[in-house]
């Protein structure tokens, strides 16, 4: 095989090695990305509590039900109970278990 003068000179050498840099560069990117992910995963950092509902609010008109909502806190609570009440509706809250 004949070799050009491109393939054996300080230009390919330099082209080479260039791309030999970006190519560990990416690599150690990685290694250190999954690192991080596996400190984030053994620490639970990246898992949410679950949010249940505290209340369950139903809205009737006379003996009809309307709507029901949950309520994950006491502001959502009464955020809902004034819309139903400002809407003309009964209101009423049971305690989720």
């Amino acid at each position: 095989m004949i070799a050009t003068a491109l393939e054996t000179g300080p230009l390919f050498s330099l082209r080479f090695n260039t791309m030999l840099g970006y190519h560990h560069t990416w690599l150690n990117l990685f290694d250190e990305f999954q690192a991080t992910q596996d400190k984030l995963d053994s620490s639970n950092l990246l898992k949410f509590a679950r949010v249940e509902p505290r209340y369950t609010v139903n809205a009737y008109k006379d003996s009809e039900h309307i709507w029901e909502d949950w309520a994950y806190d006491n502001d959502e609570l009464a955020s809902l109970k004034r819309i139903a009440t400002e809407s003309g509706y009964t209101v009423t809250v049971e305690e989720c278990k």
